[in-house]
């Protein structure tokens, strides 16, 4: 069995929420929406953020609205969570001119970490990301690499992160890729170098991640449930695995919303249900559409059969557009 890593102030360690990025109708990142989210989130345990990834539509913003959001929301949490609290925020680029770009737009924030993902639409060697990844690590922030090959179409197999891990400046790695396997090899890879942790970032896999020695947990859902996840990650570390198991069985009862817009991603579901729960408005970026009619009766209905894990009578009972 894998001791649970935790090295305390690390940006991968605990319960990562990927914040959603409130928008306006007309698409604008909007801080002070997200306030109510925030209060939830911090009222729930948690206390590190991670900004514009796939949750929070990065790659469809530009990089000062990304900016923007994060000077406000970093601020709002800090003055939330104090001492405690952790912000990182993704650099989403098609390429690597584009990732530093993005990097030097966060220049001057105070931020713990730097997310990047591999380059997307072209394949690339591991030549290639090796050399992308090295350049963003030499940028001058703390990085944390993003495994999400179902989004970037590039894999980085563990092979690449040993190799990357002679960059002092790559603190972690988020993987979801849903491999298993993989995600032991990057386990055991950081119980070589400790200031190299992992997180787990497939939402149906937190406590099988935990048994294998993850440092921490990025859970979508914990947005609607962010105790739910805490308890999750604190037994998972305190190696009661029947317990986080139970507590997964939970999470899987959450990640079921999605089913509601099959083969799409999740973020205007999430972002739906948290307006539904009065957290957030739900406006996502173009193309993304909201949901229609039935889509809306089908949420509303799968949230009320779910009255254990989110926050009782948070529900509208107005529930007038947005």
């Amino acid at each position: 069995m894998a001791t649970i890593a935790d090295p305390p102030g690390h940006p991968v360690a605990g319960v990562i929420i990927p914040l959603v990025t409130a928008l306006d109708r007309r698409g604008r990142p909007d801080p002070p929406a997200v306030r109510p989210l925030l209060a939830h989130l911090a009222a729930g345990g948690v206390t590190t953020l991670m900004l514009a990834g796939t949750n929070g539509e990065g790659p469809l913003l530009p990089a000062d609205a990304v900016r923007t959001y994060a000077v406000d929301v970093a601020a709002m949490w800090r003055e939330l969570v104090r001492a405690s609290a952790q912000i990182m925020v993704t650099a989403a680029g098609t390429g690597t001119r584009e990732t530093l770009q993005r990097m030097e737009c966060l220049d001057g924030l105070d931020l713990d970490a730097v997310v990047v993902l591999a380059p997307s639409y072209f394949r690339h060697t591991a030549r290639e990301l090796h050399t992308h990844f090295r350049d963003a690590a030499r940028h001058g922030r703390p990085v944390v690499i993003y495994n999400s090959p179902g989004y970037t179409g590039n894999p980085i197999p563990a092979s690449l992160i040993r190799r990357l891990l002679e960059e002092p400046a790559i603190v972690g790695l988020k993987d979801s890729s849903g491999n298993a396997t993989l995600f032991a090899e990057f386990c055991a890879l950081a119980r070589e170098r400790p200031a190299f942790q992992v997180a787990q970032g497939t939402e149906r896999q937190l406590a099988e991640g935990l048994r294998l020695g993850a440092a921490g947990l990025v859970p979508g859902v914990g947005m609607l449930a962010p105790a739910l996840c805490v308890e999750l990650f604190q037994a998972g570390r305190d190696g009661d695995h029947a317990a986080a198991a139970a507590r997964q069985g939970d999470v899987d009862r959450l990640a079921a919303l999605f089913a509601i817009r099959p083969a799409s991603s999740g973020i205007v579901v999430i972002k739906t249900a948290l307006h539904e729960l009065g957290l957030c408005p739900p406006h996502a970026a173009a193309p993304f559409q909201p949901f229609t009619e039935s889509e809306l009766t089908a949420l509303r209905t799968a949230l009320a059969e779910l009255p254990d894990l989110v926050r009782p009578g948070a529900l509208r009972a107005a529930r007038q557009p947005e």
